[in-house]
């Protein structure tokens, strides 16, 4: 089988029994194609919880190993002892292209590796990705049913992905436009992030009819830490606070938010519209999917 990922060709010489999944997209991936079963280990989740679709897929299974911190403590990555030990016959997910996790060393030693779409633009610098178009994510959902044999599985997810996103967007287009912020906290610091327009959180504020006021050239991957005060200036009617990844809560993002001046004179504070979003909401995974839905519920109901 020959598939074609980031525009690198990716020969698999037979079905993948021992799969890594690699990065919290990897990981939700690997269920909504059906293959968790295959999964031997899993790393590079940023150690926030999965939505109900993952989770109880997840929590079925025995015998992952989980890796928290092998070789980089903060993103929980893997050795490459530690692969070359669990014998995968293919890596899959977003935390690959780097040293020995390389396409070309994982193959060299036998390992198919592969990336989803949205990890091109991070991994290759010809390559773009466009984080924003939900309508990829069940598509590429059929593409790794394929690829792993267990296309029959894939095929039911992504339609159901595609029915509940289109009723997400036909209720979404009822709603007011109104401007929003996307933010979160990575760590303990008081660097302040954000979802700009090549972010999947933005495909989430298209469905819920949201205007981003964040510029549509920031990417925190690429700009790091936005300045604070763009974010009052701008005076959004809606926040999204994004939570979960390094045990960040919301308890602990709305005391920061509150330290910074103006902040809580802003439409979204004074108006009580702050909206909380799992951060795995941030990935091209079902679970963006979902978000958009509950985010349009809860708009509807305000």
């Amino acid at each position: 089988m020959k598939a074609s990922f980031c525009g690198q060709e990716v020969t698999v010489k037979h079905e993948p029994q021992r799969i890594i999944g690699a990065g919290r997209e990897g990981v939700a991936n690997i269920v909504s194609a059906g293959a968790a079963d295959k999964m031997v280990a899993r790393f590079g989740e940023h150690g926030a919880q999965y939505g109900p679709r993952i989770e109880n897929e997840l929590n079925k299974l025995t015998g992952i190993e989980e890796v928290v911190s092998a070789g980089g403590e903060e993103h929980g990555s893997i050795s490459f002892e530690r692969i070359l030990e669990l014998r995968p016959d293919m890596i899959y997910g977003s935390a690959l292209g780097d040293g020995d996790l390389s396409i070309d060393n994982l193959e060299a030693n036998g390992i198919s590796a592969v990336m989803p779409p949205s990890s091109c633009a991070y991994a290759f610098a010809d390559a773009t990705s466009n984080f924003a178009d939900l309508d990829a994510i069940p598509a590429h959902v059929r593409e790794l049913g394929a690829l792993l044999n267990t296309a029959e599985k894939a095929d039911t997810n992504a339609s159901t992905m595609e029915t509940d996103l289109a009723e997400a967007r036909a209720e979404g287009k009822k709603l007011p436009e109104l401007t929003v912020a996307g933010l979160y906290y990575w760590d303990s610091s008081e660097d302040l992030f954000a979802y700009g327009a090549n972010s999947t959180i933005q495909g989430i504020f298209d469905t819920a009819h949201l205007k981003n006021v964040v510029a549509p050239t920031y990417d925190a991957m690429f700009n790091g830490a936005i300045s604070p005060e763009a974010i009052v200036k701008s005076n959004p009617d809606v926040l999204i606070v994004t939570t979960g990844e390094g045990g960040i809560t919301l308890e602990d993002s709305l005391a920061r938010l509150e330290k910074i001046p103006g902040m809580t004179e802003t439409a979204a504070f004074k108006n009580k519209r702050i909206i909380e979003l799992p951060s795995g909401a941030a990935y091209p995974t079902v679970e963006a999917i979902d978000a958009a839905r509950e985010l349009v519920k809860t708009l509807a109901e305000q």
